[in-house]
Parts: C-alpha cells; sequence; structure tokens
C-alpha cells in the first residue's frame, strides 16, 4: 500500500529529484539548528521525510510545523498524507478536512479526501471530492483516471464521456484522457470506437501495460483474437504478475478452444474482490487418482456456469470414493435427482460445511469451475452426454399437458434477455419486438422463459403485433418449475443467458443466437457447443448485427414447424 500511495501523496509541493532530496533534507535541518521554531523548515522536513518512508519522524516534523502554524493548509495536508500512509483513515480524513477549511482550493486534499470516501463505500461525498480535485487541477497525477473509474461504476457514463472529449477538445494529444474515454466506450460496448482511442494513446506510450490490457479485451470483442492474445502478451511482458491480464488472455484461450492453455489461467477467478471466502477448507485436490477418496466440490460462478460445470459431476462421481456437491439453493432439487450416488446439500450464506459432511470426513476439495482443468483438457474429452439433468417426471408431465392445451405445432421457449449491464446485457440482449420474424413463425407457441417479469414488453407485442407469447409466473417463483417447464418444451431459443445451459444439460434441443465475438462458453467460431450436445449456434456475422441472425433463426424454425417435419427433439 505504502509504495503505491508515496507515489502519489505530498505532490502539493513540487518533488524533488532522487539526488535532490538528501540535500534539501540536510538543508532543513541546518535551518531547524540555526531556528528551532521554522514552521516552513519543519513543514518541508516532513514532507521530505513522509516522501521517503519515514513517516514517524514525517509526523513529528509536521506536527511541530502546524503547532507554530495551525493555518497551514499545506502541512494539513500532509499531515493527512502520513495519516494515511500509516492506515489511519480517520485521522487522515479529519487532516483533510481542515486543509480545505483553509484553503478550499487544495486540490491533493480534495483527491486524497475522495480517496478514503470511496474506500468506505461513500461514493457521493468521494466524487464531489473527485470531480473538484479534477476541476482545480486536471494534471494531478490519477485525478482523470480516479474520476472516470467511479463515474463508470456509478453508470454516469455520458458525464464521463463529456468531461473526457472536453478535455480532448483542448489538447487532443492527452494520453490519460484518450485512454479513459477509450475505456468509458468499452464499458458502454462500443469497441470500435474504443479501440480508436485505444490506438492513439498507445502510440504515445506503448509501455502502459493497463492500456495494453485494455486495447486486448476490445480487441476480443472485436473478434480479433489473435490481435488480442498479442496484446495481452505485451502487458505481461511489462508487468509479469499482472494478473487481469493473464485473466483475459485465459478467457481467450477459451474462446478459441485452446483449453490446453486456456484452464491453467482460468484459476485466477479464485483471487477475484467479489469471490465469497470459504469458512472451512480441505486440501485442493490436485487431479490425481481419487479412488477410496471423498471428495467436496463446491459450488462458485452464476447458475448457468454451475450448470455447465456440473456436466464434469459424473466423471468425478465415477473416479472417486464418494463426492460431496455443495450447490446453489435454487439447484440442491435438481443436483440431488440427478446425482443419487453423491451427497448434495445447498450452499449457506457463510458457505459453510454442514457438521454431518465434516463428521463424515472429506479427503480433498474443488470449486466446480476447476474440475475442467483436470477433466476437459480438449475437445475430445467432452462428452457426447446425451443429458445430466433430470427434471421432476411428475411437473414435466404436467406441463406437457398444460403445453398441449395451446393447440397442435411446436411448443417453443423464448428467452431475450441476459445478464446486467456489468455482464454486456446490451450486447446479448434482442428486444422482443425484433423477434417477430421468428414469433409470426405458423405452426409455433412461445413461452416466456425469463427469469424475470417481462410481462409488460409481452402486453405490448400482442397490442402492437397481435403476437402471443404465453407466460407463467410459477417458472420464476420455482426452479424445480423452470426445470420441468424446459424439460416439458420441444425447442428452446434464447440468446446468452442460464436458460441455454439448463436446457442442454437437460438434453433439449436449444438454438443460441450469440454476439459476434460472445462470452468463452460459445467459442469464437462454429454451430456446436461441446459442453452440449443438443445445442446449435446462430452467429452475427458483424459486430451488432441481429437482423441476418435472426432471420436465419426464423427461417430454421418455418421449416421445422410445418406439422409433415419431424420435431427438433424426435429422434
Amino acid at each position: 500500500m505504502i509504495s503505491n500511495l508515496l507515489s502519489r501523496l505530498f505532490t502539493r509541493a513540487a518533488r524533488p529529484a532522487m539526488e535532490q532530496a538528501p540535500r534539501d533534507e540536510r538543508e532543513c535541518r541546518r535551518a531547524l539548528e540555526v531556528d528551532a521554531r521554522d514552521a516552513d523548515a519543519h513543514h518541508r522536513l516532513g514532507v521530505l521525510l513522509g516522501q521517503a518512508g519515514k513517516l514517524g519522524e514525517a509526523a513529528e516534523h509536521l506536527e511541530q510545523a502546524l503547532a507554530l502554524r495551525p493555518d497551514n493548509a499545506d502541512a494539513h495536508a500532509a499531515r493527512g498524507n502520513v495519516f494515511l500512509l500509516e492506515d489511519n483513515r480517520r485521522a487522515a480524513a479529519a487532516s483533510y478536512e481542515q486543509a480545505l477549511r483553509l484553503d478550499p482550493g487544495h486540490a491533493v486534499a480534495h483527491f486524497n479526501a475522495a480517496l478514503i470516501h470511496q474506500s468506505e463505500g461513500r461514493r457521493a461525498e468521494a466524487l464531489r471530492h473527485f470531480e473538484r480535485a479534477c476541476a482545480l487541477a486536471p494534471e494531478l497525477p490519477d485525478v482523470l483516471k480516479n474520476l472516470t473509474l467511479l463515474q463508470i461504476e456509478l453508470e454516469r457514463f455520458d458525464e464521463a464521456q463529456t468531461l473526457l472529449e472536453g478535455v480532448l477538445d483542448e489538447r487532443p494529444q492527452h494520453y490519460e484522457a484518450l485512454k479513459c474515454l477509450g475505456f468509458v466506450l468499452q464499458k458502454t460496448h462500443r469497441p470500435q470506437q474504443a479501440l480508436g482511442y485505444y490506438l492513439k494513446a498507445r502510440a504515445l506510450n506503448d509501455g502502459d501495460a493497463e492500456l495494453l490490457n485494455n486495447l486486448g479485451i476490445v480487441l476480443q470483442d472485436l473478434g480479433r483474437l489473435d490481435e488480442a492474445i498479442a496484446s495481452y502478451n505485451a502487458a505481461i511482458a511489462l508487468k509479469p504478475d499482472f494478473a487481469l491480464a493473464i485473466w483475459h488472455r485465459s478467457l481467450a484461450y477459451l474462446l478459441r478452444h485452446d483449453f490446453e492453455r486456456g484452464w491453467p489461467d482460468y484459476e485466477l477467478r479464485q483471487a477475484s474482490a467479489d469471490k465469497p471466502r470459504r469458512a472451512f477448507e480441505y486440501p485442493r485436490w490436485d487431479g490425481g487418482a481419487l479412488g477410496g477418496r471423498r471428495i467436496l466440490v463446491y459450488a462458485e460462478q452464476g447458475l448457468g456456469d454451475e450448470i455447465m460445470f456440473a456436466s464434469c459431476l459424473p466423471d468425478v462421481i465415477a473416479r472417486c470414493g464418494h463426492c460431496i456437491i455443495e450447490c446453489t439453493p435454487r439447484l440442491e432439487m435438481l443436483f440431488r435427482r440427478s446425482f443419487p450416488a453423491a451427497t448434495v446439500y445447498a450452499a449457506n450464506a457463510e458457505r459453510a460445511v454442514p457438521q454431518s459432511v465434516r463428521d463424515s470426513g472429506v479427503d480433498v476439495q474443488i470449486g466446480i469451475g476447476s474440475l475442467p482443468l483436470y477433466l476437459r483438457r480438449s475437445r475430445a474429452d467432452f462428452p457426447r452426454h446425451r443429458g445430466y439433468l433430470t427434471a421432476d417426471p411428475g411437473l414435466t408431465a404436467d406441463w406437457r399437458a398444460r403445453l398441449a392445451q395451446l393447440g397442435p405445432g411446436l411448443k417453443v421457449g423464448i428467452s431475450w434477455h441476459g445478464g446486467t449491464h456489468k455482464t454486456r446485457r446490451p450486447v446479448r440482449s434482442i428486444a422482443l419486438a425484433q423477434w417477430l420474424p421468428i414469433l409470426k413463425t405458423p405452426h409455433a407457441h412461445f413461452v416466456d422463459l425469463q427469469y424475470t417479469d417481462c410481462r409488460a414488453e409481452i402486453d405490448d407485442l400482442r397490442a402492437s403485433a397481435g403476437v402471443t407469447v404465453h407466460s407463467w409466473q410459477e417458472p420464476r417463483a420455482d426452479y424445480e418449475q423452470t426445470v420441468a417447464l424446459t424439460a416439458a418444451l420441444d425447442l428452446l431459443i434464447s440468446v446468452c443467458t442460464a436458460a441455454i445451459h439448463l436446457g442442454g444439460a437437460l438434453a433439449r434441443p436449444v438454438w443460441v443466437m450469440t454476439p459476434y465475438s460472445p462470452e468463452w462458453r460459445y467459442g469464437i467460431s462454429g454451430e456446436d457447443m461441446p459442453w452440449y450436445p443438443s445445442v446449435r449456434l446462430f452467429r452475427q456475422t458483424g459486430y451488432g448485427a441481429w437482423e441476418p441472425v435472426i432471420q436465419e433463426v426464423a427461417q430454421s424454425l418455418q421449416a421445422v414447424a410445418r406439422p409433415d417435419v419431424a420435431r427438433p427433439g424426435d429422434s
């Protein structure tokens, strides 16, 4: 922490060159020998000692400076810097507040106060101080970057873009502004525009690992995987421990089905700050022999990923003495029914292993997302399964009967929105009204599979286009009902959502409309998805181009929906 903070603290006064600092320190000490009450010398020496990391002595001299001149805003800010370096944030905040009372235009005090507010979750206060610091001293190191990142976090994208474009209007070669504007465009899913700004920034500075990582991301979004991997490699060459670049490179490898190189670095997801810590630990399984051993496979990541990685569980169950499966609560009954030879329990908020499991003994454990590292090293390792999850037979029969009441024709489940803004929702969603060429297919009935209530959108479509999408509340309220309804359908058509994973795991026919460069699970090319033999992919041929995909799906559906054609799931 200290080494990073030292690079930006104490910047109100000009920082001397490294060779100049010892000489300045000697001069300050000589001045204090002549006059021990020289407030300016105490202040200057405190700053120099703070820059050198000698925090205790720096604090003593800054206290002396403030005792002699309590109205010195710079000294209060410098004292706050020492407190911050000592991780005494409360005292640091008080020092910055005093500095700002004395000098409301103290840019560094605003900036460092913003850092404290941000670290403690007071984002509105942090934003106010970052904005003030940027207005006062736009060239202050990191101020433009931190302001932009906070605006993105608050989803104030237009404000961030306007600010950065204003900076570039005045200084077209402003490196930080080019880099930050590229990042705003990246986060608002405009990779082609982001690419232009990143390339301009790289022309000014090709030694910034963070820039090269972000450049790799937008190249990957545009399907230019070889260039993306080269950019990640360049970032890693500059900063060998750059976990983000290594992580994104692993996703690029997985996207092109280079599993041998992709899986090892995919393990970096375990280091995410958002990942909950487990309350009880066992030795990690290293892929070795499991004969007679008891293994705990625990839940991680989202629902769709958990279902997808569960395709590895039959392999584990066949190899071990006994398998214990921790899963998301919504999947508990499904997994118990599907893996009867295993012990299955629902994860609790503390991620604690139940006492009964601990009492029975666990030899090794592993996160479910790490199983492919040992079990899916190549395309040949993916089984041509006929489904590995089992719906409740009674509920499935009930749904088949309910669907039959809709009349003759294919019963097609649809899902058109996926993810959040952070997980590329705008890229992987298609407004329901755009589905009309599909939804007007004769001899087909369409069923809502959205997890959220989209009845208003459905009602609007019925009123405007006379098209009906049938929707029931039960599947949204009870995942067992979702599973049974999915199992009862003839076909699923979806954008990239968890519905795909459930349908594929149940071996139902699934058609997926994928973005030009989708998440790694779907691969970068081809119609098939190695995880699920029953899935067919319909890909964009250009970034954001959904219309050709919709037309292709509509034509394919018209071909199979005719009464004289066998249903997609018939064998």
